[in-house]
């Protein structure tokens, strides 16, 4: 089979490097030197233009979200019927027209969204999400047949709205950078363990691209009222935030994360 892969950055890198050892595959960037570079490290072909598909039987999709439908549109217009399109959006609900169009078109079609970056070791120890374009059973079993992670069903409201909270969280750790930046050297001389690693997690969030932070929470419907549910328990009473903290303490080691602090 052979895969076209949209979309040279980080995570169009690493699928590249990862398909190339079983498909042939195929890169395409709008930036031509992204695609060139993508395609020597991964021993993959350069794909110049994206006006003649005939060639590829599946392609995969890793633009930002803002790009990613129409991206979807163009190639199911240029690509067989019966081709195999597979996207990696981090926000769902802007692009899940666009692939149910795809599918009425008589392509195959699976909404995917690795919970992991580029950084991850292997890709076999992580996981993605997929959720239903069409049919989720016959979508499984495609992804499964390709990707080695594990594979976690949910519904297209469960995961933007899932997606919303990660966004608040990059939201905290970037307000937190820029709110202390004029006392850095002070908390970087005077750091708790806590604090470090929150800085840690923090500077981290600082390697995703501003473009992909800014679109989880700009394209994502279910951030608002997530921001609100945050800022409305916002508050010095700790006591009165902690009372109302009953789930996560049976989902969490409360213990165990604090021993791996030290570790």
């Amino acid at each position: 089979m052979d895969i076209l892969i949209v979309g040279a950055g980080a995570m169009g890198e690493l699928f590249s490097r990862y398909l190339a050892r079983r498909y042939g595959v195929g890169v395409y960037d709008v930036d031509p030197s992204k695609s060139e570079r993508v395609a020597e490290l991964s021993g993959s072909r350069v794909q110049r233009d994206l006006a003649d598909l005939g060639g590829y039987e599946a392609a995969l999709v890793c633009v930002p979200i803002s790009s990613t439908s129409s991206v979807i549109d163009l190639l199911a217009e240029r690509m067989r019927a019966g081709s195999l399109l597979v996207e990696i959006s981090s926000v769902k609900t802007p692009v899940m027209e666009s692939m149910r169009r795809a599918h009425s078109r008589g392509m195959r079609t699976v909404s995917i969204h690795p919970l992991f970056g580029p950084g991850i070791g292997r890709l076999c120890e992580g996981r993605a999400a997929i959720v239903e374009v069409a049919d989720l059973e016959e979508e499984m079993d495609i992804a499964s047949g390709i990707f080695p992670f594990e594979l976690i069903p949910v519904s297209l409201e469960e995961h933007d709205r899932s997606m919303a909270w990660l966004a608040l969280a990059h939201l905290l750790l970037n307000t937190f950078l820029s709110a202390s930046d004029r006392e850095a050297d002070l908390l970087l001389n005077l750091q708790t363990t806590t604090l470090s690693w929150f800085t840690k997690l923090a500077a981290a969030s600082l390697t995703q691209s501003d473009e992909l932070t800014s679109e989880l929470i700009e394209l994502n419907p279910y951030f608002p009222e997530v921001l609100r549910s945050f800022l409305g328990d916002l508050s010095p009473d700790m006591r009165r935030i902690r009372a109302k903290i009953r789930r996560w303490r049976d989902l969490l080691d409360l213990r165990g994360s604090y021993r791996s602090l030290y570790r």
